[in-house]
């Protein structure tokens, strides 16, 4: 073979090689573009619109207790396990005849929050005095609807104005009293959900 076609046949293949690489490269940028169209074919709807949601609220306001919840006087002889219960609505019941007089009333709070957004009503940090175990805490925020309100706590939804939490317990004797006052104490807390 002479060098001239031997240059013939190295030329071809080079224009070969030539060939299949653009014929490559055409492959991929056809594929590349194709898929391109799709994906903004398929994508027509982008961007989305979301939603931002905000509320703005005025803080709660809690008052000072009006009212001290309060069991009144009870006998010095009250049996381990007796009970004195107060309810949210001002009455009572005892297990026994513990009940000697005095006032027994449920506790009241003036709260005042913005109305118709969910909040939390809940007693909790409870100190009971000496001889005595309080439970069983039930608040009424909506005249006539007693709920458990100890943790945690009772969700329900504000409503307009000054509205009264009155809050009740059960007191239960220990068997141990003896003649004297004492006192226990409580946190009533009511926070926006």
């Amino acid at each position: 073979m002479d060098i001239d076609n031997r240059m013939r046949s190295v030329e071809g293949m080079i224009m070969l090689k030539s060939k299949f690489l653009l014929m490559s490269v055409a492959a991929v940028l056809g594929s590349a573009l194709i898929g391109l169209m799709l994906s903004n074919s398929s994508n027509a709807t982008n961007p989305e619109s979301v939603v931002v949601q905000v509320a703005f609220v005025a803080p709660i306001s809690v008052s000072a207790e009006t009212s001290p919840l309060e069991f009144g006087s009870l006998d010095v002889a009250m049996l381990l396990n007796d009970t004195v219960t107060v309810n949210p609505d001002g009455t009572s019941a005892e297990s026994a005849a513990n009940i000697v007089g005095g006032t027994q009333d449920s506790a009241s709070l003036d709260v005042i929050a913005t109305p118709g957004r969910p909040i939390n009503i809940l007693v909790d940090n409870v100190t009971a005095g000496a001889h005595y175990t309080l439970g069983t805490w039930l608040c009424d925020y909506n005249a006539g609807l007693a709920n458990a309100c100890f943790t945690p706590g009772w969700s329900t939804t504000s409503i307009a104005g000054t509205i009264v939490v009155r809050v009740g317990a059960t007191l239960t004797g220990l068997g141990t009293a003896v003649a004297g006052d004492f006192d226990g104490s409580f946190d009533l807390t009511v926070a926006y959900e």
